[in-house]
């Protein structure tokens, strides 16, 4: 259905979704609503044709349940900070931004419980008490919402591939289009998934064994993600896990939205290392940079970024960079920002001195 179809003030179409979810104000259409939430962090102008704002998952099931009998569309939005325009929409635009924001820490720390709606930067500061911190460091953690951070498998400078969101990810309640309610973290989730969705179990199941059976299949998806890979669906938990309810919380991570609505999910988290050290490491030009990549991350660096000789003029115009940064004219030259963290001073020292013998020893090779 798209706006023509359903005109900017249809009262037909208002009293249709109002039926659905007939508490009061949760159905907007008027021009005001609607126009406000037509842009994102992206550069694109979509204007929903409503905004929605549920409050429960019961609410959430009888939005997709009618979506599907009408085959209307639905788009999720709740921080709305993605570049790429996965909030916006000419349909149904369901805003979770409102509500859905509960934050539950488990274990003293070891796990957390969390609702889409909920900021990464508001989960670290229930997370501080203890220590701990979400794995995922998106730069945008004061507006990115977990929702999102799970369906576009956010992750930032520090997490690489072994603390981003797939990996650290425990459980997901979610909410089919068919309106099917599943909690994975449920004993017999696997057997629920199994008879209220056979297709998709028997999908799941037959791609498994299918990409088992297939070796240069298997092989082509373990390369692919053994480097940091955040694009599309995460189609390596067919390779890593073998129940199809453990596939599917996986192959939610980077969705973006057209799985299932994520209504709450469970992340291990990671001790904070608040000893802190950086290395600034400058090369005669980007490709003796980029080459000493691979040995550079030996050293065992929590983060690295590349500077090119553009970045590197700019920064030398800052007067901050003064006695920091090294006084010489940056032609074709480029830089890496090395930084290294440690629970301790004794374990930071450790990791300084091992990177300074390895930087000493790849200056003189």
């Amino acid at each position: 259905m798209d706006r023509e179809s359903v005109g900017l003030f249809d009262s037909n179409f208002t009293r249709e979704w109002e039926k659905v979810l007939p508490r009061k104000g949760a159905v907007g259409t008027s021009a005001f609503s609607r126009v406000i939430a037509a842009v994102d962090a992206s550069h694109y102008l979509l204007t929903p044709s409503a905004v929605v704002t549920p409050e429960s998952l019961d609410e959430i099931s009888a939005l997709f349940t009618h979506a599907t009998q009408t085959n209307q569309q639905l788009t999720f939005r709740s921080g709305g900070t993605s570049l790429s325009g996965q909030a916006a929409t000419e349909h149904i635009l369901v805003d979770i931004r409102k509500n859905f924001r509960t934050i539950e820490v488990l274990e003293n720390g070891v796990s957390v419980r969390v609702g889409p709606g909920a900021t990464v930067r508001q989960v670290n500061a229930r997370l501080a008490r203890f220590g701990r911190k979400l794995g995922p460091d998106p730069a945008s953690e004061i507006a990115c919402t977990i929702g999102g951070v799970v369906a576009n498998n956010s992750s930032g400078m520090s997490c690489g591939i072994t603390q981003n969101t797939y990996r650290t990810l425990k459980s997901i309640v979610a909410v089919l289009p068919s309106g099917t309610i599943i909690d994975t973290s449920s004993p017999d989730a696997n057997e629920q998934l199994r008879e209220l969705e056979p297709t998709l179990f028997k999908t799941l199941s037959d791609l498994h064994l299918h990409i088992a059976n297939t070796p240069h299949l298997k092989s082509e998806i373990l390369r692919q993600f053994s480097i940091k890979n955040t694009m599309g669906y995460g189609i390596n938990s067919l390779v890593d896990f073998n129940t199809p309810i453990e596939i599917f919380t996986h192959l939610l991570v980077g969705s973006e939205g057209t799985l299932a609505f994520i209504a709450e999910a469970t992340f291990e988290t990671i001790p904070v290392l608040t000893k802190v050290s950086t290395g600034f490491l400058v090369f005669e030009s980007l490709q003796v940079a980029t080459d000493s990549l691979s040995a550079i991350v030996a050293s065992k660096p929590i983060a690295i970024e590349l500077l090119d000789s553009a970045s590197l003029l700019v920064l030398q115009k800052d007067p901050l960079s003064k006695g920091v940064l090294p006084d010489m004219e940056y032609l074709n030259h480029a830089a890496l920002l090395v930084e290294y963290q440690a629970a301790d001073d004794s374990e930071l020292e450790k990791l300084k001195q091992d990177a300074q013998l390895f930087f000493d020893k790849t200056a003189t090779s």
